[in-house]
């Protein structure tokens, strides 16, 4: 299913879209597939036990919760729960939320919505849709509102609505200097050197310093997701080469994109801010993908609206068939992480299947909630 709707995306960003009709296509096909999942992401079952441990009243909830979560997601979960909402419902609703500020994102800044949706896909989709619930909200609604209080000046508005995704998840206060950066006129040699000075800092032991600090504000929720006695060579996973392939990608593109317009260069600009975030957290990985998708996800605009500076098809070509090798590379290490860090027991190795409520007992999951109970680790 999955490598199907791949290729769908692939056919559908190809076909000049005028209408838009191939792109809301394309987006119900990837709500549909959010739908009915079932045991998909590695956080499936762990939210599963959270949502039952909810209050069904949404003021004892906030006020005497069981668990840490943000009080506005749980405020959610909870009054779903009293309004007598399944647990596949919940997860419906959050969904259909992440995918309408996607899908408002790519309609209003992208040339081709429907490429930039695919990208989406192979880049975030199995993360931040399937897993990662709270923080796939607050990454679509902030990243919206970035833009569009970037572009109607509205400081105040954007303000209060980033304190209020704080209340969902914690990191999106992190898009408050993104929009202050924004205001910045950086040039590209200044990003460079910064650039450069972040990952030099990425090699530096800087988990090892952190574990002594263990008593100072902030500390102890980020110790246990520290890498210890961090070196050079943690600067060599797939991760950290991802990304300075896209900041590669990001500078030799930079002047021809930011001169298209003002809106161009602060985007470019929070992009690349937002992968030197990433290394200078590098000693913590949780932290430093948290931190940083917030402006790394605009590679789905700037990596489509790019293609279309080409004006021969020769140079056009080598641009889309990049893309798609780029693609193809992604998608396929989401789905094999998907499917290690889901538990999923399969006879495949390469193929990932869609587990989903239509054929949930032909599967075996080794992360059911009941092994949470279990451990008592939640």
């Amino acid at each position: 299913m999955y490598y199907i709707i791949f290729l769908i995306g692939i056919f559908f960003s190809l076909i000049q879209d005028k209408k838009k009709v191939l792109f809301i296509i394309y987006t119900l096909i990837l709500l549909l597939l959010a739908y009915f999942r079932y045991g998909v992401g590695p956080d499936y079952f762990a939210y599963e036990y959270l949502f039952y441990r909810l209050n069904e009243s949404p003021l004892k909830e906030v006020l005497y919760g069981l668990d840490q979560q943000e009080p506005l997601f749980r405020l959610l979960g909870s009054i779903m729960k009293f309004s007598g909402f399944s647990y596949q419902s919940y997860l419906i609703f959050i969904a259909t939320i992440n995918l309408v500020f996607i899908y408002k994102i790519c309609k209003k800044y992208s040339v081709n919505p429907t490429l930039s949706l695919f990208l989406y896909f192979c880049f975030y989709y199995f993360v931040w849709t399937y897993s990662g619930l709270r923080q796939g909200m607050t990454m679509a609604i902030g990243a919206y509102y970035l833009l569009e209080c970037i572009n109607q000046r509205k400081h105040l508005k954007f303000f209060m609505i980033v304190i209020i995704l704080s209340f969902i998840h914690t990191s999106s206060l992190i898009l408050i200097p993104l929009y202050v950066i924004s205001k910045m006129n950086f040039s590209k040699k200044q990003l460079i050197y910064l650039s450069f000075l972040s990952i030099l800092v990425a090699v530096l032991p800087i988990g090892t310093l952190i574990s002594y600090l263990n008593n100072a504000p902030f500390i102890g929720r980020i110790l246990p997701y520290t890498d210890i006695g961090y070196s050079i060579n943690n600067i060599f996973d797939f991760q950290s080469i991802g990304r300075i392939v896209f900041l590669i990608i990001a500078f030799f593109y930079y002047d021809v994109f930011s001169k298209q317009s003002e809106l161009n260069k602060k985007m470019i600009n929070m992009y690349v801010i937002s992968l030197m975030i990433y290394f200078l957290f590098k000693f913590s990985e949780l932290t430093a993908a948290r931190l940083s998708i917030y402006g790394k996800f605009l590679d789905v605009i700037i990596l489509t609206n790019i293609y279309y500076f080409y004006k021969d098809k020769v140079n056009k070509a080598i641009y889309i068939g990049g893309l798609i090798i780029l693609s193809t590379m992604y998608m396929f290490k989401e789905l094999n992480s998907l499917k290690e860090r889901t538990g999923l027991e399969s006879n495949y190795a390469l193929i990932v299947p869609y587990t989903n409520i239509f054929n949930k007992d032909k599967y075996h999951f080794q992360n059911r909630y009941e092994i949470y109970i279990k451990k008592g680790e939640y």
